[in-house]
């Protein structure tokens, strides 16, 4: 029976998949080496040895390195939104709030290096800022659906997303020298998210 095409020789590890299992194991082995290693360092080699396929195996899923780290960082970025869909609805506005920061500075701090990679390298690539430029806006529509505002105008969309920005360095720059506590942080981005909607209220939707 013929073998996966592109795949080296057979070993025990290398089992027949279908194409959809098998780009999806390996995916999921570059997420696992992105827990710890920066985002450059997802190579098809590095996801080849993870997965126990051949480099050329990895080749004919992803046939450029680029593509690769992609559909990676989009799998990075799949798990983080599934962090914030998982904030019991039933909470108030205030509590939901503080659960979804609460995740977003753990999975911050779980993989700071990959995580400062996406956010400020994506605008150099077109596949990475694709991936970047999609889940901020879904970010935003999280954020500005717990605060109560289901369409959120232009001007609001624009304040959230500044904020979003000033909630990712500000966490990697506490990472790296944590100058408050994880309560601190917390309470001082949970108070600024609020100061943000009341200004954004106040403004002109056309401003």
């Amino acid at each position: 029976m013929p073998s996966d095409p592109a795949a080296a020789p057979s070993t025990p590890t290398q089992r027949r998949l279908n194409p959809d299992d098998r780009r999806a194991q390996l995916v999921d082995a570059g997420l696992q080496l992105l827990k710890s290693t920066p985002l450059d360092g997802v190579s098809a080699p590095a996801v080849a040895a993870a997965a126990g396929v051949s480099k050329g195996l990895v080749f004919h899923y992803f046939p450029s390195q680029r593509e690769l780290q992609a559909a990676v960082a989009s799998a990075a970025a799949d798990e983080l939104l599934d962090m914030f869909s998982s904030i019991d609805p039933s909470l108030d506005y205030v509590a939901q709030l503080r659960a979804g920061l609460e995740s977003f500075i753990s999975y911050i701090e779980q993989q700071p290096a990959s995580y400062a990679a996406i956010a400020r390298d994506a605008g150099s690539d077109d596949l990475l800022r694709h991936v970047f430029e999609r889940t901020r806006d879904a970010i935003v529509v999280i954020v500005a659906n717990v605060v109560g505002l289901d369409e959120p105008t232009p001007v609001m969309r624009l304040y959230l997303r500044g904020w979003i920005a000033m909630v990712e360095e500000t966490t990697l720059q506490w990472v790296l020298h944590r100058a408050l506590t994880h309560v601190e942080l917390v309470d001082y981005l949970q108070s600024s998210a609020f100061d943000l909607v009341a200004r954004a209220v106040r403004a002109r939707p056309e401003s």
